[in-house]
Parts: structure tokens; sequence; C-alpha cells
């Protein structure tokens, strides 16, 4: 017996010694054609199931039988290699990008799909282009990159609003920003001008950006949909060694352009020319001036600005958990003395693979912005363009010095002639205080629990807590804003979004090659808004700004709400595979939304589409210049809430009233009236378009056509006289939110991608997109024109109208047609009435449109260029086809002093003998309308990776970059990407003094640990 047992130790200590000699390593090093080292790849050895990854530092092992093998190299986004390894022998590889995109995998609503298999049409950008621009807020570095996809930087103000309109405009009422879905929770940008909510997220962080575009893509998101979907992805962590990145730049900025206001000499001669033209005698003040002080007030409030941005990140993990941890910080100083923006940020992600049938993924995110700004215009009778800082910049007489020689701030309209709304611009950007502070934390937890093969159920809670301390005080020295006591406000608004979500999804093999995919589930979101408004006047200093109420000798009744809304749906979609031939895709979601009247609470939201994938035909396999074709089609419906809450219904409301004794207070109806029969604003959209790949890929063509139709257009109307009440649109009671019209955007979509040059020491590769959209109205209720003025209090300029046939919030004026003689304007006379002189007579009968504020073509081209360890990157972008109303061109170009204030040069090109008659015939006409095409260089970068030989540091690149730094337009204002307000107001396309566009220059690196 102990014989046998010695004989079985023997035979199995020689099986393991044979086997232990059959298994020899392999080992290397990946690294991208600039030799910085490649992490997460996967070698296989072929025809095995023998797998590892790659290491931070590029490096693998691997162990497998014999001295020679085949490994496969793999990783999403890089050229599939395959080559043969000899054990001992170190291997070192190069992979490049790969010059296909359609075997991403790009990010789709709850879930991931191949462009292979997409039947909609969704347009994507991954982390590391986005990180080619230094940037505040993501939707920046998407700008001119995507088909579809327009953004516009509407105000230079750091931390300012940015707009996204995906395939055009198609609402009043409730605006036309997408829906941002981040890490699976979705939440609206609130498009305002002063904050931007989005500028709160690190674009470090992401990892990748898709936007959803067609309705077989949006649908699942019901009816928040119909304005697109843009999925953010933020970074996890891969396995293998920690990986440490730390990034910074230094830049700085300038104003890109000034405007060409008269100097003090100029703007006395034009006074004077006045005066003399219209036979009055000069006043006394203008009379005695002599020449004396000449300030360009541009030049005292613009200022040379700073920009500092740091990022580190941490990220690892093995097979079981994952991690990601990241800090960001950015100060960028503005280009207006006094402005700017701070944000600090921390990120945790984590991927934890609990057991083989439970994964938990968690995201994490703190952060805390504080923004300085100037002073914007918003359109009232408060706060006109002369009572806001770019405004009171250009309307600043240049006569008189900054300060007196007592140190005071000197008055900016010192002729006894001149308008009262104007502030010294200087004492603005010094002393007054207009602050946005900003704390958020947003995070979730997906469980994940694998129940059978093919069936996974997911648990989704996510939270999203935002705050926002809104802080203002004009004080005491301006004698407009601070009325010379001081004026004071204060606003928080605390938001908190929760979300719970759960769905199943079912992957079933019908053959080797064809498969069928379900997911089905259940979402509940609720979100809580407390609003706190607080107005005070009478300070005794302006030492405490507007952090102690109780100082100031008036204080206004506290102003507090809650509004709370809730969506509850279910969903589902459905997709076939048919031998990666022939693919299948069909989705519906029911929304019940708490903004809506019980008759119209809830809405479904269909789609089907299909795509074939006509390369992997027999009779297109000859036919070798062809890589791949798939033409797809799709239809379906989205929809948009478009009110805020309680609108519906009939509320009441504390007004002041003269009746009866007591506290003199009642119960009164708010200005809107209930309308129980409010139904879904919906988005019925047709997309067919084909993707195609010609030379293995090195050309990739794509192009959709789309008709894209909204009905039930919700808008705040006017009652008519006969509800017995009455007042402008937006002040006051005789106002309905009701169902008006429809409108129609169709358009075309056409992206080419070009691998010119492709080796060892040159690439050479271009992206271009166009983008043709048309907007119209197609129907409003009766018939009958929507007016765009926000009531008796609107001092915008604004003159636009929403009209059957023509675009949305279109412009409505008279047409220019010249000078007489005597340099009086003339203008197209509709109606041939005269008035007492015998000249035109020009009022609102004559108004006609002049123009739309939306483009019909915007575009991109973005080339890239390697040489070895050199890369040259950039983004040109531009539009074609609108029209700007340059409000701040009408005001600054009125041919009269009295009651008025500095002037742009150019009105003496307008009107060369300025005089009381040639004053009276100053109308916002399409004069004013100005053409605002441009074409843009956003970013041009310069890297150089350095080759390093240090076992500690792994990669180091280095760059320069600059924003900005080509704009051709015919705009004469500050910049051609302008629009005053928000998506959720009428008026489009107005210049009433935005803060200026900057040019950039950054000087920035990157090192990986």
């Amino acid at each position: 017996m102990p014989t046998t047992k010695l004989t079985l130790v023997a035979l199995v200590m020689c099986w393991c010694s044979v086997a232990f000699a059959q298994n020899k390593q392999f080992t290397g090093r990946v690294t991208n054609p600039q030799q910085a080292p490649l992490a997460g790849v996967t070698v296989q050895v072929k025809n095995s199931k023998v797998t590892t990854a790659t290491a931070s530092d590029g490096s693998f092992t691997i162990s497998a039988s014999g001295d020679k093998v085949t490994l496969v190299f793999s990783s999403i986004g890089l050229e599939k290699k395959e080559i043969i390894a000899t054990a001992g022998v170190p291997v070192e590889l190069q992979l490049k990008e790969e010059a296909q995109g359609l075997s991403d995998v790009v990010v789709v609503g709850y879930g991931t799909q191949r462009k292979t298999e997409l039947t909609g049409a969704v347009s994507s950008i991954k982390g590391e282009k986005l990180r080619e621009m230094p940037v505040v807020s993501v939707e920046q570095a998407v700008a001119g990159r995507l088909a579809g996809v327009q953004v516009q930087q509407t105000s230079g103000q750091p931390g300012a609003g940015i707009s996204i309109r995906v395939r055009g405009v198609s609402s009043i009422a409730g605006g036309n920003e997408p829906l941002y879905v981040i890490d699976g929770l979705p939440q609206f940008n609130d498009d305002v001008r002063g904050a931007n909510g989005l500028a709160t997220i690190n674009p470090s962080d992401i990892e990748s950006i898709e936007v959803l575009k067609d309705a077989s893509a949006t649908a699942i998101y019901g009816s928040r949909g119909a304005n697109g979907v843009v999925m953010v992805t933020t970074r996890s962590g891969r396995a293998g060694q920690p990986r440490v990145v730390f990034e910074s730049s230094f830049g700085m900025q300038k104003i890109r352009k000034k405007l060409e206001l008269m100097n003090a000499d100029e703007y006395v001669d034009f006074s004077k020319r006045y005066y003399t033209n219209s036979g009055i005698a000069f006043p006394a003040d203008l009379a005695a001036y002599t020449p004396g002080v000449n300030t360009d007030w541009q030049d005292e409030v613009f200022r040379t600005a700073l920009l500092t941005n740091n990022n580190l990140s941490v990220s690892g993990g093995n097979d079981k958990t994952r991690y990601y941890i990241s800090t960001g910080y950015i100060n960028q100083q503005g280009i207006v003395r006094n402005s700017g923006y701070q944000r600090g940020s921390v990120r945790l992600n984590l991927d934890s693979k609990v057991s083989d049938i439970f994964t938990v993924q968690s995201r994490l995110t703190v952060s805390r912005a504080k923004q300085n700004g100037f002073s914007p215009s918003v359109g009232d009778n408060t706060r006109n363009l002369g009572k806001s800082g770019i405004g009171s910049v250009l309307r600043a007489i240049s006569t008189v010095p900054v300060k007196n020689p007592d140190g005071t701030y000197t008055d900016v309209t010192p002729f006894s002639f001149n308008g009262i709304d104007a502030e010294n611009p200087v004492a603005m950007a010094d002393e007054v205080l207009d602050q946005n502070t900003t704390t958020r934390v947003q995070g979730g937890v997906d469980f994940k629990v694998t129940i059978a093969k093919g069936l996974i159920n997911t648990t989704r809670l996510s939270g999203d807590f935002y705050s926002i301390r809104r802080d203002l005080y004009f004080p005491r020295i301006l004698p407009r804003l601070g009325n010379n006591i001081g004026s004071a406000e204060l606003g928080n608004y605390d938001k908190t979004s929760l979300l719970a979500e759960d769905f199943l999804e079912y992957k079933y093999n019908l053959t080797p090659e064809s498969y069928i995919e379900a997911i089905g589930g259940v979402s509940y979101q609720k979100e809580r808004l407390n609003t706190t408004d607080l107005a005070a006047s009478g300070f005794g200093t302006d030492q405490l700004k507007n952090y102690n109420f109780s100082s100031a000798s008036s204080v206004s009744k506290p102003v507090t709400n809650v509004v709370e809304d809730a969506i509850v749906s279910a969903f589902a979609r459905v997709r076939l595979n048919l031998k990666e031939k022939y693919i299948f895709a069909a989705s519906i979601r029911r929304d019940g939304a708490s903004v809506f009247a019980e008759n119209n609470k809830y809405g479904v939201f269909p789609s089907v589409s299909a795509a074939w994938r006509m390369s992997e035909e027999a009779f297109l396999q000859d036919v070798s210049w062809l890589s791949s074709l798939k033409v797809r089609a799709s239809w379906g419906q989205a929809g948009n809430p478009a009110i805020k809450p309680y609108q519906s219904l009939l509320l009441g409301q504390t007004v002041n009233t003269g009746q009866g004794a007591g506290t003199g207070l009642s119960v009164g109806l708010a200005p809107t009236f209930p309308n129980p029969n409010l139904k879904w604003e919906t988005t019925t959209q047709t997309d067919v378009g084909f993707d195609a790949g010609v030379l293995k890929e090195r050309f990739r063509l794509s192009f959709d056509y789309y008709i894209k139709t909204t009905t039930d257009l919700l808008a705040l109307v006017q009652l008519p006289p006969s509800a017995g009440v009455g007042a402008g649109i937006g002040s006051g009671p005789g106002q309905i939110i009701d169902n008006v019209g429809e409108v129609q955007n169709k358009g075309w979509e056409f992206t080419l991608g070009a691998n010119i040059l492709n080796n060892d020491d040159w690439s050479i590769n271009i992206d271009v997109n166009l983008s043709h959209n048309k907007n119209e109205v197609t129907k409003t209720k009766d018939g009958k024109d929507i007016p765009t003025i926000a009531g008796g209090n609107d001092a915008s300029g604004s003159n636009s109208i929403i009209r059957p046939g023509q675009p949305l919030s279109a412009f409505f004026g008279p047409k220019f047609l010249g000078l007489d003689k005597d340099g009086v304007p003339l203008y197209e006379n509709l109606n041939g009435d005269k008035d007492a002189t015998g000249r035109d007579l020009i009022n609102a009968l004559d108004n006609q449109i002049i123009g739309s504020p939306y483009p019909d073509l915007y575009y991109g081209i973005n080339p890239t260029i390697r040489y070895k360890r050199f890369t040259l990157s950039s983004i040109w972008a531009g539009v074609s086809g609108s029209r700007i109303n340059n409000a701040v061109l009408f005001d600054m170009t009125i041919p009269t002093p009295v009651n008025q204030y500095n002037k742009l040069k150019a009105v003496n090109d307008f009107y060369p003998t300025p005089s009381l008659t040639v004053s009276n015939y100053h109308f916002r006409s399409d004069r004013y309308m100005e053409n605002g095409s441009f074409f843009r260089l956003r970013n041009i970068r310069l890297d150089y990776n350095i080759e390093l030989k240090s076992k500690a540091i792994k990669n180091l690149n280095v760059y320069v970059s600059a924003q900005n730094l080509l704009t051709f337009t015919d705009y004469s204002g500050y910049d051609p990407e302008v629009n005053t307000f928000n998506g959720n107001d009428r008026r489009q396309g107005v210049d009433l003094g935005a803060y200026p566009a900057a040019k950039t220059y950054n000087l920035g690196f990157g090192i990986t640990f």
C-alpha cells in the first residue's frame, strides 16, 4: 500500500512538472502611435479562454502552452491586431485608433449598443476629444462636432448659460433645451443666462457624451424627449495598477472685439450738428464745453483675465472592484474687472462585483461654484439696457473721467440734455455685488442581479441636490440702480430630485448570428423646489451689502414658495437582430405628469425603427471598395411637459387691497386661470438615413433626413376682453395657459469622416458635419398671430411674432428702403397712408416679417494632423441664415442726443444729417436685424508627447491652445453668438448688451504616473 501511494505521488508530480514545463510566459507592452501606454487592452490567446488586460503602463503577462502562440489584442476604439509571440521575447506593439467607428459602443437610453446595431440617429463624442478643449462646461466642447446639434455660447460671462438645440426649436412655453441624463439620472438644464447648471460638472470626469436625436432613440424617455436627449457618462476605473493623472493648464483671456464708440470730441460734434440741423440753440453746457478728458470706458472696464484649471484623478482596481476618484478646481477671471467663475469638485465612482450574479455601481460627485457677474439686463424697465453693466459701458459719455477729484464716481451723463438711464460702468464693476453660489451633490447606485442566463435586473436609486444662493446689492453711490439709498436682493433656491427605477433586461440567442433583446421597467421621479426671495432698500452704509437686511429702512415682504412635481412611468423596448443584417426595434413609454390636469395627465409615446446592413448581403460582397453600408428608418413620438407645476389649476395668492379694515390683505386670483383640458406637447418625428464606410472605413459617411412636427404647442395667451379682466402678457391677470398650435422642423444632416493618411510617422484625419433645418409654424389657434412682447414692462426692444407659415419668434417690423434727400429714413408703406406733413405714415400696419433668429445651416470642420510626437487639432464651426435683433445698434444710433447717451461711430453712416425730424423716423426695422452668420475657429491645439525613460512617470504631454482665435462675421456687435433671453422666452435672437466673448490662450500639460 505505501508503495502504491508513493507511485501515485510520483505520477502526479511528473504530470505537474510536464504541465508546468508546457506553460510559458509571454510578456510585452502596448502603446499608441505616440508611444503613450495603453491600459485596459484585452490580450487573449487565440482560440482559448485565456485572457488578461494591460496595466496602466501598457505592460502584460500571459501564460500559455508552447513556445509560440497567437495573441489577439483588442480594445474599444482601437484596431484589433493578431501577432505571433515567442516565449521569452517581449512584444512591443502599437495600436492605432480604429478607422471605422461603427464597432464603437454608444450609450443609449437604459443600455448600450454597438453602432452597427443602431436603428436611430445618435451622435457620439468620447472623453478624449472633449478634453482637447479647456472648457468650463461640457457643452462648449461639443460645439461644432456633432451633426444636428447647435451649441450657442450666448454670453461670454464665465459660467454663463449655454444653449443646445437638437434639430431646431419646437416649443414656446416649455423651452427647447434637451433632456440631460447624467449616469442614468434625467434632469433638465434650466437654460438660464446667468448660471449654467451643467457647469457644476467637471468635464475631465466625462467618459462620453451621446446625443439622441430621432424619436426612435428619444421615445424611451417619453414626455421629456421631444428636444433630444444628451447622455453624459462619467469615467470608471480599469483593472490593473493604480493610474494617477494630473492635468493642469494656465490661460490668458482678452476681449475679442471692441465696439467703435464716439470719443469726447466726436460726441460733442455730433450733438452740435444735431442742434444746428434742427434749428435749435445749443444748450449752455454744450456751448461752453472745452476739450479735456477723453475716457475710453471699454478700456476702463475690460481687462486681460487669467484662467487656471487643475485636475487630479486616481483610478484602478482588480477583477472584483474598480474605482475612479478625482478632484478638480477651476478659476476663471472674466474679461470684465471683478467678474469670474470658480468651481471645486470631487468625484467617486465605484464598481464592485460582489459575486458572480450581483454587482453594484455607484456614482457620487460634490461641487461648489461661485460666479461673479456684471449685472446683465433682464429686459424690463427696472433693469433695462442702460441699467446693466455692458449697457452702461456703451452709454457712458467719454467727456468725464472715472472719478471726481474728491474720489467719488462721476456722472456719466454730464450734459443737461442727456438721459438718466446709465450708471458709471467702473462703479458697476467694482462696487456692485452680483453673485451666484451653487452647491451640488449628485449621485446614484445601480444594483444589478443576474437572475438567469441572459436575464438581468437593475434597480437604480439616484438623487440630485442643487442649491443656489443669489446675492445682489446696488450701493448708494449708484444714483439710478441704488437710488442713493442702496438696494438689495437675496434669493435662495434649493432643488431636490429623487429617482427610483427598476428594469429587466433579457437577451436570447436565436442562432449564433441572431438574437432578441428586450427591456422593460418602471420609473418614478420627484422634484421639489424651495424658493425664498428677499428685497430691501435704504441702507445706512454699503459695507454690509445685502448681508444684513435688518439694517434697511424698507424691507419688502418675503416671497417664499414650494413647488413639487412628479413623473411616474412604465417603459419597454425590444430589439431583434437577424444574422447581423436585419435589425428591428420598438419602444413605448407611458408617463403620468403631475403638472397636467386630470383630463390629460397621462401620455403614451411609441416608436418603431429598422435597419438593413446591405453590405453583409451576398450581392455586395464582391464590391471591394465598400466596407459597410447600413440604411435605416424610424418613426416615433416624444413629449414636452412644457409648463410649470400648478399652471393648470385655479390658485389664490395674497394681494394688497384697499377694501375693508385690518391688515389690508385678502386672497385673490393668481395671474393664470385654470385650464383642465391642457394636453401634452407631442413631437412626432420621421427619420430616414444611411451609414457607409468606403475603402476599409478610410472614409465614413452618414446622412439623415427628418421631419419633426410638434402639436398642441403650449403658451401663455391673453384672454379676450369678454373675460372681464385684462393685462399685458406676463404682467397680471387676464392670461391662461392653452394649446395654441403646431410647429414643424424639417431638415437633413451629413457627416463625413476621412483618414487621409495613417502611417508610423504621419496621420491626417478630418471630420466634417453639415446640418440644415427649416423651422415653420404650421398652425395657430384660430389662425391668429401670437405676440411675443412680454407685457407693458418689456424694455428689450424685441419685435417678434408667432405667425403661421413663418419661423417661431420671427422678427416683425417695417422694411427700411433708404434715406430721402434730407437724410430722413424711408420705409415700405403697405397701406399708403400719410401723416400731416405728407410723409408716409409708418405704424403697426406696416410691419412685416423681416427675418428669423434661427440659422438654416450650421456646420463643423475638425481636422487633426499628427507627425510623430506632435499633434495639431482644431475645431471650426459656423452658422448661416440667421438674423440678430441688434437692440444695442438701434439704441446707439438714435440720431439725437436729447434724453440719450453716447453713440456708436456708425451713427454718422446711418444718419449723415442728424436732426429732430430725422429722429422722429428712427424705427426698429430690418435695418437693425443684422446677419448672424459666422465661421469661427473655436479651438486650435498643438500637443507634444514627451518620451520618458522612467518607471514612475508613464506619460507626459504638453500643449498650447487657443479659443476663438479667428471669427469671420459681418455682425457689428460684440459677438454673433448672442441670445439675451432663455429658451422659455418668446423673445429670441436679441442682443441687449451681452457680456462680450473672449479670445483665450492656454498652456497646459498632462502627466500619468
